[in-house]
């Protein structure tokens, strides 16, 4: 039996930087002194997150803090104070703070099964392919991850097979029923990527609108996940 929960961790962490890694990225950004000593650090934030909580954990939580920041704008423009913003006191605050679902939460990992860990990995899959192709530098971190994370060989055909027939967003959001759930799915495919091409863009906002999901809970997701990558 293929144990998803690993799996995900293990594709979450495939972008997990070596020293050698960071170094040539520090030395390739040396043409803009600020941002070779910023970019570096933030990049390799996600898979130092990932490395100390796993891929599911980094998932739910951001959904978590979403919906918290989400429920306190609410409460503060019901008092009559400004609302929520990604710069706004509330997700400094979180950010911060760290936030980690409570054990009776249904954010916090232990209440994922392997079904819904199947099914970030869908999503996972079907936004890396968004653009059409899967590059070799992408594939060969994927196979490094999985070696790594000792998963074994019927996970990794699974992935394989993934990739050659990925889901689409129809086939995503068939297989979600609340919108917390849709939030994760949505986490799950914006963190396997850095949306820098028109596809993957378009990918994401096709699956937000499939998944129906609010608009604010999108912006946040977005904004902590980026500044991870």
């Amino acid at each position: 039996m293929i144990g998803y929960k690993k799996l995900l961790d293990a594709v979450v962490g495939v972008s997990r930087p070596s020293d050698q890694d960071a170094g040539d990225e520090a030395r390739r950004l040396q043409g803009d002194q600020a941002t070779s000593k910023e970019a570096p650090s933030r990049r390799y934030a996600l898979a130092e997150r990932v490395a100390k909580v796993g891929g599911l954990a980094v998932i739910v939580g951001v959904v978590y803090q979403a919906f918290h920041l989400r429920r306190s704008g609410k409460d503060r423009a019901s008092e009559g104070e400004a609302g929520l913003s990604a710069s706004t006191a509330p997700g400094v605050e979180a950010r911060e703070q760290g936030l980690i679902p409570p054990e009776t939460s249904r954010f916090h990992p232990v209440s994922a099964t392997e079904d819904d860990a199947l099914l970030f990995l869908r999503a996972m899959v079907a936004a890396v392919t968004a653009d059409g192709r899967v590059d070799e530098r992408e594939r060969a971190l994927m196979v490094k991850g999985l070696i790594e994370a000792g998963i074994d060989p019927q996970a990794s055909r699974w992935l394989e097979d993934e990739l050659a027939s990925p889901a689409d967003v129809e086939e995503l959001a068939d297989a979600v029923n609340d919108p917390e759930k849709a939030a994760q799915v949505y986490a799950a495919a914006r963190i396997a990527i850095e949306p820098d091409t028109i596809q993957e863009r378009e990918f994401l906002h096709r699956l937000a609108e499939a998944l129906d999901l609010d608009p604010i809970i999108r912006s946040q997701i977005d904004d902590m996940i980026g500044a991870l990558q």
